[in-house]
């Protein structure tokens, strides 16, 4: 895969955050009466769930089945990428939980009495904590899946980078040597060879002379 489509890979999946974080938000302010409104307003927070889910297996294997994959530093972002799989899953199972909760409004078996209204808001009662901690669980996920998404993106295009500054030559840069005009330049002239030291200048010192010498000249 070549390396704009790469950038395109990472451009999708911090779209795909923003799509995971705007569930998030959904999840979190959603606003229901356990019955058939709690069905009609968890229902398509869980379609979109799956939705999500399905959309990140498909860049998961896009993304293993790129030239990304022979990066190196790909194993990593490919694994997180993997773990958003599973939070996204388990959101969706989260809020799967949040509707089997969800105390229903049918008729019982014939033989049965109906529910009257004290044992309605019973049942209301106990079911509304389960749903709750349900909808909570399914919201942390989806804030997983979002800070998921965002790490791979940006990591696809930091090993691109850096893939880029290791295929990329050294250049060392030298300037240019002088020429024999450019040395007859003020301020531009070769360096003097060094010379070498001077032998020190011997002193003559007259050797003293013998008292016979003396005597003789006396």
């Amino acid at each position: 895969m070549p390396p704009h489509n790469l950038t395109e890979q990472a451009q999708q999946l911090h779209a795909l955050a923003r799509e995971f974080e705007a569930l998030h938000a959904r999840v979190r302010d959603v606003s229901y009466t356990p019955g058939t409104d709690a069905l009609r307003q968890i229902s398509p927070l869980l379609l979109k769930a799956q939705d999500l889910t399905a959309t990140i297996v498909v860049r998961l294997g896009a993304l293993d089945g790129s030239a990304y994959a022979n990066v190196a530093g790909s194993r990593a972002s490919l694994e997180c990428l993997a773990s958003v799989v599973v939070a996204s899953s388990l959101a969706g199972n989260d809020l799967a939980s949040a509707l089997s909760a969800n105390p229903y409004e049918g008729a019982p078996f014939p033989g049965y009495p109906a529910d009257d209204e004290a044992v309605r808001i019973a049942r209301h009662a106990e079911a509304i904590p389960h749903m709750t901690g349900h909808l909570a669980d399914a919201a942390h996920q989806l804030d997983l899946c979002t800070t998921g998404c965002h790490y791979v993106a940006t990591g696809i295009t930091r090993d691109l980078a850096a893939a880029r500054e290791q295929a990329e030559p050294v250049q060392r840069t030298t300037g240019p040597a002088l020429t024999d005009a450019q040395y007859d330049e003020p301020g531009q002239q070769p360096p003097a060879e060094p010379r070498s030291a001077a032998a020190p200048t011997a002193t003559a010192v007259a050797a003293p002379k013998s008292p016979a010498v003396q005597r003789a000249r006396r």
